[in-house]
């Protein structure tokens, strides 16, 4: 359910970056680590271990021309497709935006204040 909430949020930001050049978007680090992974297609698991920063800055370029990609039970964000060859296909699919993880983060903007 997390994971679909992501995804159209993903969606939703896909539909605002049409007509804005900029987002701000801001959320808890538990959400973050789920909405970065997904967009990194990294595992799920190393996310637990990321320190999100308070105030830290990700910036994540969504595809606005229609291209999308499949997040399926072999994507990287469940371990990859040797995990999920082992663990064997539970039909697990999500249709997401194209997307590019661009900074994750980011802190530079708060050195020398008390976060």
């Amino acid at each position: 359910e997390v994971l679909e909430r992501a995804a159209q949020s993903l969606d939703e930001l896909g539909k605002m970056a049409m007509t804005s050049s900029s987002i701000l978007a801001v959320s808890h680090s538990a959400y973050l680590k789920i909405l970065l992974s997904l967009v990194g297609d990294t595992s799920l698991a190393e996310s637990v271990l990321w320190k999100i920063q308070n105030g830290s800055v990700n910036v994540v370029d969504v595809n606005v021309e229609g291209k999308r990609r499949w997040v399926t039970s072999k994507s990287g964000l469940f371990g990859g497709e040797i995990v999920g060859n082992l663990r064997g296909n539970n039909g697990f699919e999500l249709e997401i935006p194209e997307v590019h993880l661009i900074r994750k983060n980011e802190v530079r903007h708060l050195e020398g204040m008390d976060v």
